[in-house]
């Protein structure tokens, strides 16, 4: 009994640790204390690694605007034309160098992007392609001097004579692309070293020039939603070339190696990149899309991005000094060294339709030319994005420098790229497969197994409980009943009050012979002997045909006080003892002995009449469970002895003074 308890204490005691494990999964969801843990960046972590150098497929694609008819507009005959030429792939090699962390939680770095040719993604495009482009260091002096005083004016067109200058120049893609040599370029370099620190020029060799940045991003401590985000670009959370916030800035903008994490279905996200010169709201469009073996949402750039402010009040402070650009463009002259470049979409789409209308071969297509991210909410992780610019040169009235005068109040488009990431890497999918589509099972499945683990182990042990209590109140009312019956018996054979309780070691057998002196006397022949002995058989035969009175009896003797009582009679001295087994803490044995030859005739006769009410008081005696079991009928550790060999009567229990006999005996 005492294994049974400590059993179902103990699953008891599982059941409750397990029911209180669901609960804490419940409240502190650790999955999302796992997730929040991994997103903060910290020295050689996992995420840190991953921002630092990311191991992803990230190129960027270069069409160029050729120009097919240079002679006949110069002329003035014709208006600009252009043919899209490309595209030339280049795979950027993304990384953060010298990452110092700082106490404020965030880490300062200088980024780095070099650019590596990719032949076989240039569909035929060699980087020596010959190409007709615009002369990029010529219009910018004259547009930057065009309302400069008179001398000023004529030392630069002595210039431009000089060095046989052209507005129009043929030249490689990859020149173009990185620069080429030009005199105006050197003498700029080297009379205005303040203004151009560089001896050629190239669209994209400035626009990937990040030897001068150094930018700080947050660790994530104590939010991880901003890991990664911008904390100040050059020191500053604020771009100098914009006012107000709305415009410059850039705090808590993305790179695009990682966006805000937990991000909610209604906001927006911001992306900067310097290419762009400036921060740029992001917000969610369509349904769910699967990349690999992730999901995550479409998030395009905000509606009139580049309206300035002709729709959305808030971009007016895009204008640059109060100049405002036709609706499309944004001047981001500040950031290309004072070149008078402006950024718009592809082939000026979503533009102001003069910005097409004065160059032919603008075929705006919003399928092509559109820009997008795919964006994983819980993470922030990119899945795929296309970053779509386009790159202008605007002009004001050049009408004081005649051989670039046909550029006047144009917008003239020079190239746009796409910087992509078609999808993640299978090595980074399968990592990030784990992190947010398996291990988020962690929350429901530790909780519903943990209940039903708990509740099932609770209502094991409470049945099990249960049941071991019914049983064993069974087995305390077979003992009682046990003991009552022997109580009962002696009774029936004393004749003694139906409402009186004996205590085993207690019994005793009371007259109940009305009237009578002597009573309690047995008489029995021999011949009654051996129909005794008969009928005894009989009772025991159909105690072990009853194995529940049987085991009711053996049950009976655990624990009893008394497991011997023994009647017996010696036909040579003609004595009659009971002797009992007195169970209690000394273990006595009581015997008491008394003679039977002082019955009177009264008791001989009164035996001989109810000779057959005796026989069955005997068969009674023995079959109501006076016996411990069937075997202990036949053993001496339960038994009844009837021996009467000398065919006299027996007496159970008589007080010896009533006959004469003997005094009790005690061994």
């Amino acid at each position: 009994m005492l294994t049974t308890q400590k059993s179902a204490f103990l699953l008891l005691a599982i059941g409750f640790l397990a029911i209180t494990t669901a609960v804490l999964v419940k409240v502190f969801q650790p999955y999302d204390l796992i997730f929040k843990w991994k997103l903060i960046m910290a020295d050689k972590g996992e995420i840190f690694n991953l921002w630092a150098q990311p191991p992803v497929d990230l190129y960027i694609k270069i069409y160029l605007f050729n120009i097919t008819n240079a002679e006949a507009f110069l002329a003035g005959r014709e208006q600009l034309k252009v043919e899209q030429v490309g595209p030339y792939v280049y795979k950027e090699i993304m990384t953060h160098e010298n990452i110092t962390f700082n106490e404020n939680n965030t880490m300062s770095t200088t980024p780095s992007h070099p650019l590596v040719w990719q032949e076989h993604m240039s569909e035929g495009r060699r980087e020596d392609d010959e190409v007709i482009m615009l002369n990029i260091a010529m219009l910018a002096i004259s547009h930057l001097t065009a309302s400069h005083p008179f001398f000023v004016r004529m030392a630069l067109k002595t210039l431009f004579v000089s060095t046989q200058a052209e507005p129009i120049v043929r030249t490689t893609a990859k020149e173009f692309m990185f620069g080429y040599p030009s005199a105006l370029a050197r003498l700029g370099n080297t009379f205005l070293p303040n203004w151009i620190s560089f001896e050629k020029v190239g669209l994209i060799d400035r626009m990937y020039d990040f030897s001068t940045d150094f930018e700080t991003f947050y660790t994530g401590v104590p939010n991880p939603a901003l890991s990664g985000l911008y904390a100040t670009y050059r020191g500053e959370t604020t771009l100098p070339q914009w006012e107000g916030d709305h415009c410059s800035n850039i705090e808590y903008a993305s790179d695009g190696t990682k966006f805000k994490s937990f991000i909610e279905p209604n906001e927006t996200v911001k992306f900067f990149r310097k290419s762009m010169c400036r921060p740029i709201n992001l917000y969610r469009v369509g349904e769910q899309r699967t990349f690999g073996s992730l999901k995550g949402y479409n998030y395009v750039f905000e509606d009139n991005a580049f309206d300035n402010g002709a729709t959305n009040e808030a971009n007016k402070c895009f204008c640059r000094k109060g100049d405002c650009q036709p609706v499309g463009l944004i001047d981001v002259t500040d950031c290309y060294y004072g070149f008078p470049i402006s950024l718009s979409f592809p082939h000026f789409m979503n533009g102001d339709v003069g910005l097409q209308q004065n160059v032919t071969g603008m075929n705006p297509d919003p399928a092509q030319h559109s820009s997008a991210f795919v964006i994983q909410p819980e993470s922030g992780l990119p899945l795929s994005l296309s970053v779509k610019v386009q790159i202008n040169m605007h002009f004001k009235d050049l009408s004081n420098f005649p051989t670039v005068a046909r550029f006047s109040h144009l917008t003239a488009p020079m190239l746009w790229f796409e910087i992509m990431m078609p999808s993640l890497p299978d090595s980074l999918d399968s990592r990030f497969n784990f992190y947010l589509n398996i291990l988020p099972l962690v929350n429901p499945l530790g909780f519903w197994i943990a209940l039903i683990m708990g509740v099932g182990l609770l209502g094991y042990a409470i049945t099990r409980a249960t049941l071991h209590m019914s049983s064993y109140a069974r087995q305390a009312a077979n003992i009682s009943e046990g003991k009552y019956a022997r109580a009962n018996l002696l009774q029936n054979l004393t004749g003694g009050a139906t409402n009186q309780v004996y205590s085993p070691c207690e019994l005793k057998l009371i007259d109940n012979s009305a009237g009578a002196n002597k009573q309690h006397v047995i008489g029995r022949s021999t011949d009654e002997d051996l129909a005794f002995q008969e009928r005894r058989r009989k009772s025991a035969y159909a105690l072990d045909m009853e194995p529940a009175l049987s085991d009711a009896g053996e049950s009976s003797d655990e624990g009893n006080e008394c497991d011997t009582l023994t009647l017996s009679r010696n036909s040579t001295t003609s004595s009659s003892c009971i002797e009992i087994e007195h169970c209690n803490e000394e273990d006595d044995i009581c015997i008491e002995c008394f003679d039977e030859n002082p019955l009177d005739s009264e008791l001989a006769t009164r035996t001989a009449d109810g000779a057959e009410a005796k026989h069955q008081l005997a068969v009674s005696f023995v079959s109501s469970g006076f016996a411990s079991s069937p075997s202990s009928i036949q053993s001496s550790s339960s038994h009844v002895n009837f021996d009467s060999s000398d065919g006299k009567g027996w007496v159970p229990y008589a007080q010896p003074h009533q006959f004469g006999g003997t005094s009790p005996k005690h061994v």
